[in-house]
């Protein structure tokens, strides 16, 4: 019994670790909100080979409109350096992701955008859940998963 109630009260002391949903157009808005924050959101994927990005709808997604994107870590580049069938992986992953809605879990970096760029600089640092989404399957998903 002891032992449950430490469990209990280290998982409640550390509400950080706790997935927050955020609606995607909030972390355009104002992303030093979230900052450092482990969240949950849905949006279109573009996968680049340098720096792909999240955007905030498909319109968006099509017309490469980065103001309505944010950056993610989902790199083919990075795919292809670290793994011996990095090419064929970064293509199952381009395969599976590209130009879909997706919802994401991980944790959201915000960085102040240069008034002189068209993006913001804000970020996903890292990427612990990503799953690609059906027509009316997002309200299933819940919260499931969590940040590492």
């Amino acid at each position: 019994m002891n032992k449950f109630l430490n469990i209990f009260l280290l998982i409640t002391a550390f509400p950080g670790i706790a997935v927050e949903k955020v609606p995607f157009v909030s972390l355009l808005s104002s992303a030093e909100k979230y900052d450092g924050k482990c969240l949950q959101t849905v949006g279109v994927i573009s996968i680049e080979f340098e720096g792909g990005k999240l955007y905030l709808d498909r319109a968006s997604y099509l017309a490469k409109a980065y103001e309505n994107a944010i950056a993610q870590p989902f790199e083919a580049a990075v795919v292809a350096y670290d793994s011996e069938k990095g090419e064929a992986q970064a293509k199952n992953l381009t395969d599976a992701f590209e130009g879909k809605l997706v919802r994401v879990v991980g944790k959201f970096k915000a960085v102040n955008p240069s008034k002189r760029l068209l993006s913001t600089k804000s970020n996903f640092s890292s990427i612990s859940y990503i799953k690609s989404l059906e027509p009316h399957e997002g309200a299933s998903f819940g919260n499931q998963a969590g940040c590492l």
